[in-house]
């Protein structure tokens, strides 16, 4: 099973992940973690991404996903391949090479779930931008990208969690 945390910067994906994780852990559930690869991408990102940065973070991320799923039962994903497409459209366009990829490989996801932004989570660290303005443009091309796609998805709720982790 491999279930996807989407969206923006700063919304708390990675907190919920590694929740998620922990709780599956303790019921005896052999799950991992796959954490955002744009930290490690040697290109620029933020606001100042590149058409190739986004590309490479596309496909790390479908690499790292592969190599995850080779090593738990479960793996819970703090970003998806379609996240860097959504960064990569908000600045770019669509790109048809990119999206027939992106459409393909959220065939391998369970479940999405989408993480709408939340006021006064965005934090500053050494990597993140904390542009409000870039936060909302990001944020606002998930919601076009998933409902032009007609991505199946949930949207976070308080009670989507519990029950994801109750059903196991």
């Amino acid at each position: 099973m491999k279930i996807a945390f989407i969206g923006t910067h700063g919304t708390g994906k990675t907190t919920l992940a590694h929740e998620l994780v922990t709780n599956l852990k303790k019921r005896g559930i052999d799950a991992g973690i796959m954490s955002e690869v744009a930290r490690q991408c040697p290109l620029p990102i933020k606001e100042d991404t590149t058409k190739k940065s986004q590309i490479w973070i596309i496909l790390t991320q479908i690499i790292k996903e592969i190599e995850a799923e080779e090593k738990f039962e479960v793996v819970v994903c703090d970003r998806s391949a379609l996240d860097g497409y959504c960064y990569y459209t908000s600045k770019f366009g669509r790109s048809k090479a990119l999206e027939s990829l992106v459409i393909q490989h959220l065939k391998t996801y369970d479940h999405l779930i989408r993480v709408p932004i939340q006021e006064g989570f965005l934090k500053k660290d050494k990597i993140r931008s904390t542009s409000l303005e870039f936060q909302k443009r990001v944020d606002a091309e998930f919601d076009k990208i998933l409902k032009v796609l007609k991505i199946d998805h949930s949207i976070l709720k308080e009670k989507t969690i519990k029950s994801l982790i109750s059903n196991f």
